[in-house]
């Protein structure tokens, strides 16, 4: 998931500064006029804080840790393929 976060923020803030994208989270747009590099910062640190808490309650809520990693990787595999869809009309245009 980490790698995902890594090439979902790089193709992003590519896709923003090539004016073929505009990013619909509010935060995540805030973050980017404040500076790109605090949502790098973010996009960073929010997997690994979410590592550490389902590591340090595995045994408490293993359901609900393996639900919400489905759950985080089917959103980031739906945002790669709005990435890669963006990305192929620009080769093709």
């Amino acid at each position: 998931m980490l790698i995902l976060n890594i090439i979902d923020v790089e193709l992003t803030l590519w896709g923003i500064k090539l004016h073929l994208i505009t990013e619909g989270n509010p935060l995540m747009q805030l973050l980017i006029e404040m500076n790109p590099n605090y949502l790098r910062s973010f996009k960073l640190l929010l997997p690994i804080i979410l590592g550490a808490a389902c590591w340090w309650t595995k045994e408490k809520s293993r359901r609900l840790i393996i639900y919400g990693m489905g759950l985080s990787i089917t959103v980031y595999s739906f945002i790669m393929l709005l990435h890669a869809h963006w990305i192929y009309k620009l080769i093709i245009q």
